[in-house]
């Protein structure tokens, strides 16, 4: 319960220190004086997004603070448990400011909070009901919620049957993407195993391309070679003056001039050193000549090797270890391919393991929305029976899908009759405005029957009048016997089971629009009531006629002189 709420530099809120009790307040005002405004400041505090757009002009920032008395709310307290809050005398104070440059501090019993663990305090603390909500009735893809959330076994049901079916989906997702990449598998198959193959069949060797290259290079040569060869051993040995005899006449004589000068005996020896040179030279030509041979067959090989390695370097790399390094990687993705191709049987039987578990917490959900089913519409028929609509007939049409699906459910919709005789129909085609506001209120009373929760009406009774009115005003004051309740309303009827009542206006202080709010005594909120009745010129007649709209609700008014 919502016991005090203080606002500051938020819209046209300047500054505002509310109390507030139990059972129910009103709060009332023309329109632009800052009741909705009032209500986007309780929702910011329990969660909402924040937007410098509601920083007052010229400020730097909004401030908003609430303290609740949450004595009793077990499951409350244990969600501050969970998030290390310490609780001291059943009190929880929450507070969140905002500046321009779009920081946000949240504390909870002076303990720093992120927004998500507000919005998770928030959902506890208090339910706001608008026209927005209404129309969220007419929204056919969220009414399975009211089926689905109702029970927390229906929730975990419901939870339970949402994550097996994702696990379902994922997994007939991969493998239909593995069915679908089975053609390109294949041919990536295919591929890899020629090109290892290609590669393996040549038996290559590093540095192979190299030797056979310089070999071809000396067949090629053979002939040139081998004529060069033999004039070389013609001119050694053969011909009419052989180079080896010329030098050896030389040594000779030379040596034999050392009997004249030893002057010339280093000349001597430079002189026998290159004839010894020369022979060696002659003699290892010819070992060469003798040693090389043209081999046809030997050509041929290595034209067609060197063909073959030049073909692979092409495709598969540069160098004969560029080509190797690729049948590595080929080798590779071949054996990662061949496991996808081998691990399809496990992901068929995944996908079927998947399927029954989803198809077992459907029959699950199945069942607790038959039972919620005929539950949520006894009671919504109860209360709306309550609200003037006797005839009335709602429940929930439930088209069950073929297969699996996200709802667990072709289709679910509310439907409504406000007439005996007729069909009921979808509920956003045959509501009008008035039935509407009824039928949201049952659904507020309906799913808040053992909450704690402060529920808060933001002008949920627009569009009605006369006897409806006091039908929505009873039953708004129904709820208010076991709960907390705020309702912003312009009507006289909703007004009058106050037991707390709240005026707000809007007046310029020194150039600026202030709105502010007064906590009205018993006198004022009997003329307040006239006044909505009648204008503001009210009569006597007017305020006899308040007295007794009061006095039919029976609600006891409980007045402070404070000002606020």
């Amino acid at each position: 319960m919502l016991t005090q709420m203080g606002i500051r530099n938020f819209a046209l809120i300047e500054h505002m220190n509310l109390q507030f009790h139990k059972g129910i307040t009103i709060f009332t005002g023309e329109t632009g004086a800052g009741k909705s405004i009032l209500m986007d400041a309780f929702s910011i505090l329990l969660g909402e997004r924040a937007s410098n757009e509601f920083i007052r002009h010229g400020k730097d920032a909004f401030v908003i603070e609430g303290v609740f008395d949450i004595t009793d709310d077990s499951k409350l307290q244990a969600l501050l448990e969970s998030k290390n809050i310490v609780v001291e005398d059943n009190q929880l104070i929450l507070s969140r400011s905002f500046n321009r440059q779009g920081k946000s501090t949240i504390l909870a019993n002076d303990q720093a909070i992120p927004l998500k663990a507000l919005r998770e305090i928030g959902e506890q603390l208090a339910d706001i009901h608008g026209q927005y909500n209404n129309q969220l009735l007419l929204n056919p893809d969220i009414h399975h919620e009211y089926l689905d959330l109702y029970t927390a076994e229906s929730k975990t049901a419901y939870y339970t049957y949402r994550d097996a079916y994702n696990a379902y989906r994922e997994a007939k997702r991969k493998l239909d993407s593995l069915a679908e990449a089975e053609a390109e598998r294949a041919r990536e198959l295919d591929m890899l195993r020629f090109q290892i193959d290609e590669i393996e069949e040549a038996r290559l060797t590093p540095g192979e391309d190299v030797a056979i290259s310089a070999e071809l290079k000396r067949l090629d040569s053979f002939e040139h070679v081998d004529k060069v060869l033999g004039a070389c051993y013609d001119a050694f040995y053969t011909q009419r003056n052989p180079i080896l005899d010329t030098v050896n006449t030389i040594k000779t004589e030379v040596h034999d001039l050392l009997r004249y000068d030893e002057g010339i005996k280093d000349i001597s020896e430079l002189v026998n050193s290159a004839y010894f040179q020369l022979e060696e030279a002659a003699q290892s030509l010819d070992r060469y000549r003798d040693a090389i041979s043209y081999d046809e067959e030997r050509y041929v090989y290595c034209q067609e090797r060197d063909s073959l390695i030049y073909g692979l370097k092409r495709k598969y790399g540069e160098s004969i270890e560029a080509v190797l390094a690729y049948e590595e990687k080929a080798q590779a993705r071949l054996e990662a391919l061949e496991k996808e191709t081998y691990a399809q049987a496990d992901i068929e039987a995944d996908v079927k393991a998947k399927e029954e578990a989803a198809i077992q917490a459907l029959q699950r959900l199945r069942d607790i929305r038959e039972t919620n089913r005929r539950i949520i519409a006894d009671a919504l028929q109860q209360r709306l029976q309550s609200l003037g609509m006797a005839k009335a007939r709602i429940g929930f049409a439930i088209e069950e899908a073929d297969g699996l699906t996200p709802l667990g459910a072709k289709h679910i919709e509310l439907l409504f009759t406000a007439n005996t005789g007729e069909k009921p129909l979808p509920l956003h085609k045959v509501a009008s405005g008035g039935e509407l506001s009824r039928i949201a209120l049952a659904f507020s009373a309906v799913f808040n029957q053992e909450s704690q929760k402060t529920l808060v009406f933001d002008e949920i009774d627009v569009g009605i009048s006369g006897d409806v009115a006091l039908q929505v005003a009873a039953q708004i004051q129904q709820l208010s016997t076991s709960t907390q309740v705020f309702c912003i309303t312009h009507l006289p009827q909703t007004a009058s089971i106050a037991q707390h009542h709240y005026h707000l206006a809007k007046h310029e202080e020194a150039g600026r629009t202030i709105s502010t709010i007064r906590q009205l005594s018993e006198e004022e909120h009997i003329r307040q009531i006239a006044g909505m009745m009648s204008g503001n010129s009210f009569s006597h007649t007017a305020v006899e006629t308040a007295k007794e709209l009061i006095a039919h609700f029976g609600n006891p008014y409980m007045s402070t002189e404070e000002s606020v």
